[in-house]
C-alpha cells in the first residue's frame, strides 16, 4: 500500500488556551504557565456511573469511553474492543489524578479530546498506608487499599487492592451485581545516582464484571417530558428478565448456542509496565516507559431498539412459563426490542513511550522531544440479533415466530488485526517578553494497520457486492461465506499552536489552534463494507480573554471545532417495524460553534467557586444516507445542519466549596439543556440538572469521614439518544406514546471512610 509523503504542518495564527488555564498576573522569563493539564473539572463525578470517568464534552459526539491514562501509557491501544474504563477507576493506589489538555492530547496522542492521567503511587523513604472504604443506600460495598514501604538500598514497593461490589439501584432480576470489578496493583522501584535516577516497574491485574442495565420505560408527552409507564420506576425497576440465558447464532460456525447472560460478561488485563526517569546534571530529563498488555472482553450488550405493539397475529409468543403466562401462549401488548451484541474480543499490546524534556540557559524555552512506538493486535467475534420482552419490571422473554433470536447476525462482525504507530513529536513553551507567551508542538505519525476480515463490497462506493457470500443476511457466518485480508498505511500529523499577551496586570489576550489528522482504525473494517478511507480532520480553533485579581480568576472565549469524515456502524430501526433493525456504516462531518466562560471565586478564605458557561451550536454536516430494511422499504434521509444527538446546546457548571474547621462543604450542579433524542430532530428531551454534594469531616490527622449525596433533586432525567427513534420524521403520534431510554442515577447517598497512615 502507498504511503503518503510526510507533510510539513505550518501553523500561522493562535487561537485559545485551555478555558481552566490560569494566567500569571506578571508573567516573566522564568515562570512559563501550565498548560498541559486542565483544572476544575473533576472527571469522576459521573451521572450516569459510579467507578468510570465521565467525558467532557467539546462539542463533538461522545466516544465509547473516555481516553484514560495511567502511568504514562495508555490503559487499552483503543476504545475498541477493550473499552479503557473496563480495567481502570480511581483508586486509592493512585498518587495523582489530571486531565490532559486538548493541545497536549494532539501532541503526545493524535487525538482532540480530554484525557484522564493518572499515576501510580510508588513508595519512598517511609512506610505509608490508605484505607477506603465506601457504601451507600443501595448496598454497595467498596474496599480500597494502597499500602507502600522502603525496602532498604533505594528499593522500596508499594502495593494495592480495590474491589467493588455494587448491587446497583435497579437490582437486575438475573445477577446478584451490577458491577463486580477488581484490581490488584504493584509497584517496585529503585533510586540511584543522589536521586537522579529512578526505575519504576508496574503491574496491574484487573477482572471487571459489568453487567448494569440503565434503561426502562416510559411515556413521552411529547413536549420534551416524560411520565411514568404503568408504575416503572426509573432507576428502581430492573428491565431485563430473571431468566439470563440467550438464545443466538455463533458467528464463526453458524451454529445454534445458548449462554447465561452473567457467565458470559466479563472482562480481565493483565499489564506490565517500566518506567525510567533520569535527571541529567544540564537539567534535562530523560522519561522512558514501555508497556505489555493482556487484555480480553466479552460482553452481551442489550441496546435498545424500540418498543413495539404486538397483535394476536404478530408471531410473539412466551418463552416460557411466567406470571400465570405459558410457554407458547400468545402474546399481545407491549414489546421492547433489544438489540443484542454478543462479543468475544481481545486485545495484545506493546507500547513504549520516550520524552527528553530540557530548559534554555536563559529559562525562557521549555522544550521538549517525544517518540512513540506502539504495537497492537486485536480481534473481535460479534455474534447480533434481535430479542424481545414484555415491557414490565423484571420482564419475561418473549419468542418471536417461534425463535428466541430474529435477525440472526444482520450486523455480524469479524476481524483479526495488528495496528503500528511510529510517531516523532516535539514542542517548546517560549517566554519571549514579559507579556508575550508563546507554545507550538508539532506530531508525525506512521499509522499501519492490516489482518483478517469478512468483506462484501472491496470499495466503499460500491453498490454490487465483489462477495455476495459475505453480505449479512439472517443466519450469517463467516464459514458460509470468504476470509478478506486488508492492509493500509498513512502519515497522521498533528499540531498546535497557542499564545497569551498581557495587555494589563492580570488581563490579557489568549489564542490557541489544534489540529490533528485520523484515519481508520481496525474497528472500521469489522463489517462488510470498505469503510471510507479519507482524512479524518479535526481543527479546533479558540480565541478570547483573561482575567485575574488575587480573588478571582476568570477566562472568556469563543471557539469553533470540526470533524470531518466520522465513522460508525449504526443500528436504524424501521420506523413501521421496531423488530426491524439493520446495521450500516455511516460517515459524515460535524462542526460546533460556542463560546465559553470558566471563572474561579475564592472571596474569602476557606470559600471557592468555580463556575462554567458554554452556549454551542453543535451541527451535522454532509450527512446523507440510504437505509434498506428486510421488509423491501427503503428511505433516503438528510441530515445536514441538524441538530447532534445527545449533546446540548447550553452547559452549565457550578462548583461551590467551603472549609471550616475540621468540615468541608462542597456541591456540583451540571445543567445540561434540551438534546435531541433522534437525529431527524422530531423528539427531544428537556434539559435536567445533574446533582452532586457531600460533607466531609477531617475526624484527625489519619481519619476522615464523608457523607455524599448523588441526584439530590431525584432527577429521573432520561439521557442520550434513542437509536430506535432516529429515523421519525412525523411525530403527530408520538404524543403520550410508550418509549424506553436510559436514564441518569436516581438519588443516591453514599458514605466514605479514609484512613491514611
Amino acid at each position: 500500500m502507498k504511503v503518503n509523503p510526510l507533510s510539513v504542518l505550518s501553523f500561522a495564527a493562535a487561537l485559545l488556551l485551555p478555558a481552566a488555564t490560569e494566567a500569571q498576573d506578571k508573567p516573566t522569563k522564568d515562570s512559563v504557565p501550565e498548560t498541559k493539564e486542565v483544572k476544575n473539572r473533576n472527571v469522576m463525578l459521573n451521572a450516569s456511573s459510579d467507578n468510570q470517568p465521565r467525558q467532557i464534552s467539546i462539542g463533538l459526539p461522545a466516544s465509547l469511553s473516555a481516553t484514560i491514562y495511567e502511568d504514562g501509557l495508555p490503559v487499552s491501544y483503543s476504545i475498541w474492543p477493550c473499552l479503557p474504563y473496563l480495567y481502570w477507576t480511581g483508586t486509592a493506589q493512585h498518587g495523582s489524578m489530571g486531565l490532559m489538555s486538548l493541545g497536549e492530547s494532539a501532541i503526545t496522542n493524535g487525538a482532540v479530546n480530554y484525557t484522564v492521567l493518572s499515576n501510580t503511587r510508588t513508595g519512598g523513604d517511609r512506610f505509608e498506608g490508605h484505607v477506603n472504604y465506601t457504601t451507600n443506600i443501595y448496598n454497595k460495598q467498596t474496599f480500597d487499599l494502597s499500602m507502600a514501604s522502603p525496602l532498604g538500598e533505594g528499593w522500596s514497593l508499594s502495593l494495592g487492592a480495590y474491589v467493588n461490589l455494587d448491587p446497583g439501584s435497579n437490582r437486575l432480576a438475573d445477577v446478584q451485581y451490577a458491577s463486580d470489578m477488581k484490581i490488584i496493583k504493584a509497584a517496585l522501584s529503585k533510586v540511584w545516582d543522589e536521586g537522579r535516577s529512578r526505575l519504576n516497574l508496574f503491574y496491574r491485574y484487573a477482572y471487571n464484571q459489568n453487567l448494569g442495565d440503565a434503561y426502562g420505560p416510559f411515556i413521552y408527552v411529547g413536549d420534551g417530558s416524560v411520565e411514568e409507564y404503568n408504575g416503572f420506576r426509573l432507576g428502581h425497576d430492573g428491565f431485563l428478565p430473571a431468566n439470563g440465558f440467550l438464545t443466538y447464532r455463533d458467528v464463526m460456525t453458524g451454529e445454534e448456542k445458548t449462554i447465561d447472560r452473567k457467565r458470559a460478561t466479563h472482562a480481565m488485563s493483565n499489564s506490565f509496565t517500566m518506567n525510567f526517569k533520569h535527571a541529567f546534571t544540564n537539567g534535562m530529563k530523560l522519561d522512558i516507559t514501555s508497556k505489555y498488555n493482556y487484555s480480553n472482553a466479552n460482553y452481551t450488550s442489550m441496546a435498545l431498539a424500540g418498543v413495539g405493539k404486538a397483535a394476536a397475529t404478530s408471531g410473539y409468543t412466551y418463552a416460557y412459563d411466567y406470571n400465570g403466562h405459558r410457554a407458547g401462549e400468545v402474546f399481545t401488548g407491549y414489546y421492547n426490542s433489544r438489540y443484542a451484541l454478543i462479543d468475544m474480543g481481545f486485545e495484545r499490546d506493546w507500547l513504549t513511550k520516550a520524552e527528553l524534556k530540557g530548559r534554555s540557559s536563559n529559562m525562557a524555552h521549555s522544550w521538549r522531544t517525544g517518540a512513540d512506538l506502539f504495537w497492537n493486535r486485536q480481534g473481535i467475534r460479534a455474534n447480533t440479533g434481535v430479542f424481545a420482552h414484555t415491557v414490565e419490571p423484571d420482564p419475561a422473554w418473549l419468542k418471536h415466530n417461534g425463535s428466541q433470536q430474529f435477525a440472526a447476525n444482520t450486523g455480524g462482525e469479524f476481524y483479526d488485526t495488528h495496528e503500528t504507530k511510529f510517531a516523532l513529536y516535539a514542542s517548546d513553551d517560549w517566554q519571549a517578553s514579559s507579556r508575550l507567551w508563546l507554545s507550538a508542538g508539532l506530531r508525525a505519525e506512521l499509522y499501519s494497520l492490516g489482518g483478517h476480515n469478512a468483506m462484501a463490497y472491496l470499495n466503499a462506493t460500491d453498490r454490487t457486492p465483489t462477495y455476495p457470500e459475505n453480505v449479512r443476511k439472517v443466519n450469517y457466518s463467516v464459514n458460509k461465506g470468504r476470509m478478506t485480508d486488508f492492509s493500509k498505511s498513512w502519515v497522521n500529523p498533528a499540531g498546535t499552536i497557542s499564545g497569551r499577551f498581557t495587555l494589563a496586570q492580570g488581563f490579557g489576550l489568549l489564542g490557541e489552534y489544534v489540529y490533528a489528522m485520523q484515519h481508520p482504525n481496525s474497528q472500521d473494517f469489522a463489517g462488510p463494507y470498505m469503510p471510507i478511507l479519507d482524512d479524518v480532520n479535526i481543527h479546533l480553533g479558540r480565541a478570547g480573554i483573561f482575567y485575574n485579581t488575587p480573588w478571582m480568576k476568570l477566562v472568556s472565549q469563543v471557539s469553533v471545532i470540526s470533524q470531518s469524515n466520522y465513522k460508525s456502524r449504526t443500528q436504524f430501526t424501521n420506523p413501521n417495524n421496531a423488530s426491524d433493525v439493520v446495521t450500516i456504516p455511516i460517515t459524515y462531518d460535524v462542526e460546533t460553534m460556542g463560546w465559553t466562560t470558566d471563572i474561579v471565586l475564592t472571596p474569602f478564605r476557606g470559600f471557592t467557586f468555580h463556575g462554567l458557561l458554554t452556549l454551542q451550536a453543535p451541527k451535522y454536516k454532509d450527512f446523507n444516507i440510504d437505509v434498506h430494511f428486510s421488509d423491501g422499504s427503503s428511505k433516503a434521509y438528510n441530515f445536514t445542519d441538524k441538530t447532534t444527538t445527545g449533546v446540548s446546546k447550553t452547559i452549565i457548571e457550578l462548583d461551590p466549596s467551603y472549609s471550616f474547621n475540621k468540615f468541608r462543604l462542597w456541591a456540583s450542579f451540571r445543567y445540561q439543556s434540551k438534546q435531541y433524542i433522534n437525529k431527524t430532530n422530531t423528539l427531544y428531551f428537556n434539559g435536567r440538572w445533574e446533582t452532586f454534594g457531600g460533607v466531609d469531616y477531617q475526624f484527625n490527622k489519619h481519619l476522615s469521614l464523608s457523607a455524599n449525596v448523588i441526584n439530590f433533586f431525584n432527577q429521573k432525567g432520561c439521557s442520550g439518544s434513542i437509536g430506535a427513534a432516529d429515523l421519525l420524521e412525523d411525530v403527530s403520534a408520538y404524543k403520550n406514546y410508550v418509549m424506553a431510554g436510559s436514564y441518569i442515577r436516581p438519588f443516591t447517598v453514599e458514605f466514605v471512610a479514609r484512613l491514611n497512615f
